[in-house]
């Protein structure tokens, strides 16, 4: 074998062995950095068999995708985990759940990547467009549902602040609510106590008067005009007496609805602060963190306006100390959606590299083998179209109805063979062929008989 034979085989093997060319060679040599690759081809659904005999353009894209993607997973495993310690309270359930949530973001980024597919120019037609739009529709949403619990993540202690003060409120309104609720009621216990207070000076009034009729009678300046006790004294004492009894009826009972009163207020105090305290104490959920962040993003923060003149607070006027938080939010938010669409966007926007070019290549190969073929056809317009043809199916159908075919002749000339053959035996043996009245015999078999 001659050197030159020797190095046309080396060359070949070499070629063979690297998947490139004897003029470029892109194989990655440390094994760490080729495993790295791989997992980063497999993270942008791309097939690293054709992506290694690619071009080292086409390494770098591709690896860029599936860093995206990645860090897309990253992120919505951190976003899960996040939303369900702050549900649950349970660090074991967030890992667990956070990680289903982040493989099912995986796949269907890595679908959505996958199934995006330019038309190898840096501009974005029209069709490109519309055909990519639902691949976008589901990135934003996708995009937006990692953003959420992130977004709590981010601005916690603005939230917290929020949540302070809107706690604060509620308080303040269930104190004057559970106030209300009371009033009613002290508000009948108040006229009952006026009125017993009014009848108690009435009745008070009585008994002094009868108190002073009676030192008069004992002192002999009433009746007839004895000193000492008598008939009338003794009248003016029992009445007396009497009216004492309804003035003490008329003080316990005004004393007992004031002591009502009075534990009705400490009551209402008590249930005031335990509902305060109840509600200051109060974290936030998941939901309600949400909530704070849409108010942030929607309205800023006023308080009442102070005039230092005066030291009072002006009614009805308040002063806003800071605005609606709209741009900052929105911007962390859109920052998470274009880290979802970016994978699409570059997919519409990158040239056609080697990768793709082999790729369709090697689907070419892969349906002739399978008999498709895409053949180009005019319509009524003129204009090209791609029909799919299978030839496999067409091919099958024609081998069966060749054999079919075939089976027919051989059959109809095994029947006229047998049919002639029978004729000579006829013609050789006609009784043969005739019923024999003697056996019973009603068919010819074509032999004779014995």
């Amino acid at each position: 074998m001659s050197s030159t034979q020797n190095s046309n085989q080396s060359a070949g093997s070499n070629s063979g062995h690297s998947g490139m060319n004897d003029h470029v060679e892109y194989r990655l040599q440390i094994p760490m950095m080729k495993g790295v690759a791989r997992f980063l081809w497999k993270c942008a659904g791309a097939d690293f068999q054709i992506m290694e005999r690619a071009s080292y353009y086409d390494h770098m894209k591709h690896m860029g995708i599936g860093g995206v993607v990645l860090a897309t997973t990253i992120l919505a495993f951190v976003a899960m985990a996040f939303a369900i310690d702050t549900i649950f309270e349970n660090k074991i359930i967030a890992v667990v759940l956070g990680l289903v949530w982040a493989l099912v973001i995986f796949n269907l980024d890595r679908f959505i990547v996958s199934a995006s597919k330019g038309d190898g120019k840096e501009s974005v037609s029209g069709s490109e467009a519309v055909s990519a739009a639902p691949r976008l529709i589901m990135a934003v949403f996708i995009g937006i549902t990692i953003s959420a619990p992130l977004e709590t993540y981010i601005f916690n202690k603005e939230i917290e602040r929020e949540w302070r003060l809107s706690m604060d409120q509620l308080a303040l309104s269930k104190k004057y609510e559970i106030a209300q609720i009371e009033n009613d009621h002290n508000i009948e216990i108040n006229e009952k106590v006026k009125v017993l207070e009014n009848d108690a000076v009435k009745q008070q009034m009585i008994v002094d008067d009868l108190q002073q009729k009676y030192v008069m009678e004992m002192a002999g300046g009433l009746g007839q005009g004895k000193r000492g006790a008598g008939k009338v004294a003794d009248a003016i004492k029992a009445e007396k007496v009497s009216e004492q009894a309804k003035l003490d009826r008329i003080v316990a009972e005004r004393d007992a609805l004031r002591n009502q009163q009075k534990g009705n207020e400490n009551a209402i105090k008590s249930k005031q602060d335990s509902v305060m305290t109840l509600i200051k104490n109060e974290k936030p959920g998941f939901l309600d963190k949400i909530m704070m962040i849409e108010r942030l993003s929607t309205s800023g923060k006023t308080v009442p306006k102070f005039d230092p003149s005066t030291n009072k607070i002006v009614k009805g006027e308040e002063i806003e100390i800071y605005g609606s938080a709209f741009w900052p939010i929105w911007l962390v938010r859109l920052l998470f959606v274009l880290i979802e669409i970016t994978p699409v966007l570059l997919k519409l926007f990158l040239v056609k590299g080697a990768y793709e070019i082999m790729q369709d290549n090697v689907t070419q190969i892969l349906t002739a083998k399978q008999g498709i073929f895409y053949e180009e056809v005019k319509d009524e317009n003129n204009k090209t179209m791609f029909v799919q043809t299978n030839h496999n199916p067409r091919r099958i159908v024609r081998v069966i109805e060749h054999q079919n075919a075939l089976e027919e002749r051989n059959a109809k000339e095994a029947i006229t063979a047998f049919a002639d053959k029978e004729l000579e035996e006829i013609k050789k043996n006609p009784q043969a062929f005739f019923p024999n009245p003697g056996n019973g015999n009603t068919t010819g078999s074509g032999n004779s008989p014995s």
